[in-house]
């Protein structure tokens, strides 16, 4: 798996507790539309809070 530069480094300023909320916003909206929240499991919980707040959104797609 190959993170985008620009995730890695608000994952790296989220890790050391200095990332803004509206950056947390932003970062867990691009996980989610990426599809990686399920794939970095360390960051899933912060994206489910962020959903069930109204502030990030998920769109599911049935096959």
């Amino acid at each position: 798996m190959t993170i985008p530069k620009k995730l890695q480094l608000l994952l790296d300023a989220y890790d050391d507790g200095v990332l803004p909320e509206d950056l947390q916003v932003e970062m867990c909206q691009f996980m989610i539309d990426c599809e990686l929240h399920n794939e970095l499991t360390q960051y899933q919980q912060l994206c489910d809070y962020y959903i069930a707040e109204g502030l990030c959104y998920e769109v599911c797609f049935d096959s």
